[in-house]
């Protein structure tokens, strides 16, 4: 029972409910919400991909001393994947995916219900 009112609840309520065992869990245990976070971590990378090259150019030039040599390079990569990731970010893409899965599902059953309805003129004719 408590399992159906878990899957019943919205992915923002599931994550937000204290007493749902999933929503200490994480993102990864949400699909959609792992699909979500795929697609704003690709498009911050795609943004800060001049800062993350400078990054990855500078710790190939220092090797161990990375840590130390590259700081500038890392804190810069890290504040431009900061800016680009925020919660404002996620909430967009969440209302994108769902509208654009709403559209699908429209499309779907429009689809359905007019070979429905060429099935039926094909057996109206036919007798």
């Amino acid at each position: 029972n408590d399992i159906y009112l878990a899957s019943a609840m919205s992915l923002n309520a599931a994550r937000m409910d204290p007493e749902n065992r999933d929503a200490r869990l994480g993102r990864k245990t949400f699909p959609e919400e792992k699909a979500i976070h795929d697609i704003v971590q690709k498009a911050a990378a795609k943004k800060c991909d001049p800062i993350i090259k400078a990054f990855v150019d500078c710790s190939k030039a220092n090797g161990l001393m990375v840590v130390f040599n590259c700081r500038k390079q890392n804190e810069a990569m890290q504040q431009c994947m900061h800016e680009e990731t925020t919660e404002e970010k996620y909430e967009a893409v969440r209302v994108q995916r769902q509208a654009e899965m709403r559209a699908s599902k429209e499309a779907e059953i429009a689809a359905k219900k007019a070979a429905e309805e060429a099935e039926k003129k094909k057996k109206s004719s036919w007798w």
